[in-house]
């Protein structure tokens, strides 16, 4: 007589814990252009009202030189004492605090032509209030470039909870878990298959694959941000691996690993989780990163069936959790110091679509065909293209093929000009694009409008 199995998928605890991050950090030195095209911006310091006088020194975060000077503040003005004509500044009063305004011209030099950046910012100084008083904290100011391209690069957004006060906080009550289901199949759920685990023939024309399926909400009461994990079996994995990653793993990510052990009825949870915080706003400006761990037992009601096929080997598991929710208690692990403003500058880039398109905008062709219509011998120049064929490339566009429709736009003979306008370029947006082609001295003509997307992609 065959021995029926009762499949209730052991899972086993990993000992592998969550690894933070490292810090994508910019060059101190070098790498102008690429800096102005992504982070053109400035720190603020040493900030200070006193007898009449705003004072503060100004660091640009992109240009070569990086130190701007020191900015004296008064009722007549501001006014710069380190010899930089191309920085100005100018303050006001405003609902959070002074606001501070600056704007300024630099030059790259790390390519091989210069390129002139202008750009201009504001930020409120909250940690200065009256009119003697000394700032704790630096800030950054985000500039927005008028030159070589009209330009607000994006910087990153912080994490969930990284303000809030309680964001430190490890220890007791530091999650809840709700919303726990279990469900196991011991067989995929068809009864006629065309290719096994792949193509089921049933009149429903769907099928469940066997394996583990597991939903669970975690709610870490220091950011009070919830996160729901869960898992959905494959071909290849119909077992949760542990610890299962939930979300994150990536700088400025909240990561969350569960890991579950024991039988369905009675299943160990062990919680690892990482994420973000700036403590103490008023006096700081470095990040913390942190990272806690905690164990529960999840005791689950479960109940078993068969399923579709009927066999004995046919079986369904189904589990839900009777209490609304379970209290985990954490323990801190590691926590590091981050430097500042990391979490909220666009992480390091080079080269890109903006950057070839304001340093070398460069095309490539290739496939080129041509032929003219006839032309009186005495009037070359009035030759026009019965036949034009190419394929075009360069920043911000796809490789794509475009061909002459035997109609000009505009002009006459070798002057005239033709639409190279094609949906196949990549862009989601119908730019223009003309060209005009001397047949005879083998000169083309190109005139292309396109958009780059990767400082940018809600306002390119």
């Amino acid at each position: 007589m065959g021995k029926v199995r009762y499949f209730v998928a052991a899972l086993v605890a990993s000992a592998l814990a969550i690894d933070i991050p490292a810090v994508p950090t910019w060059p101190p030195t070098g790498r102008c252009t690429d800096k102005s095209l992504t982070i053109p911006s400035w720190i603020i310091s040493n900030y200070t009202q006193s007898g009449g006088h705003t004072t503060f020194r100004v660091d640009n975060r992109a240009s070569e030189t990086g130190y701007v000077g020191y900015i004296d503040c008064t009722s007549d003005g501001c006014q710069g004492n380190a010899g930089n004509d191309e920085l100005r500044a100018s303050i006001a009063q405003g609902e959070e605090g002074t606001v501070v305004t600056l704007s300024e011209i630099w030059t790259c030099g790390d390519t091989n032509d210069k390129v002139v950046f202008s750009a201009s910012g504001s930020t409120s100084i909250t940690q200065c209030i009256g009119t003697e008083c000394t700032s704790p904290i630096s800030y950054v100011v985000d500039g927005t470039l008028s030159l070589p391209v009209p330009l607000t690069p994006t910087q990153p957004n912080t994490p969930p909870g990284y303000y809030d006060s309680t964001c430190a906080n490890v220890g007791e009550k530091q999650w809840s878990v709700t919303g726990v289901t279990y469900k196991n199949y011991t067989k995929s759920q068809c009864k006629k298959w065309y290719q096994p685990e792949e193509i089921c023939l049933d009149p429903s024309n769907s099928w469940i694959s066997k394996g583990v399926y597991l939903k669970l909400t975690v709610r870490n009461t220091a950011i009070d941000y919830a996160l729901t994990c869960g898992f959905v079996p494959t071909y290849n994995n119909q077992l949760p691996p542990s610890p299962l990653r939930c979300t994150g793993g990536e700088f400025n990510e909240i990561t969350l690993d569960v890991s579950l052990t024991g039988s369905p009825s009675n299943l160990g949870l062990k919680i690892e989780e990482l994420w973000y915080c700036l403590e103490n706003p008023s006096k700081n400006v470095n990040p913390t990163v942190i990272v806690a761990t905690g164990n529960t037992s999840l005791p689950l009601s479960c109940s078993t069936s068969t399923g579709i096929t009927g066999t004995a080997d046919d079986i369904i598991t189904t589990c839900t959790d009777p209490a609304t929710s379970h209290v985990v208690n954490g323990y801190q692990t590691a926590k590091e110091t981050l430097p500042a403003f990391s979490l909220t500058t666009a992480y390091p880039a080079q080269g890109g679509c903006t950057f070839d398109s304001v340093v070398s905008p460069t095309f490539y062709l290739r496939g080129l065909f041509f032929e003219t219509k006839s032309f009186p011998a005495n009037d070359p120049k009035s030759a026009t293209l019965s036949r034009f064929t190419t394929g075009l490339t360069g920043p911000g566009f796809a490789d794509y093929f475009f061909y002459e429709q035997d109609t000009a736009i505009s002009g006459t003979g070798i002057n005239s000009v033709y639409s190279c306008a094609n949906f196949n370029d990549g862009q989601r947006i119908h730019w223009n694009c003309t060209y005009s082609f001397d047949p005879f001295n083998r000169i083309l003509t190109l005139d292309k409008v396109w958009q780059c997307t990767d400082k940018n992609a809600a306002a390119p």
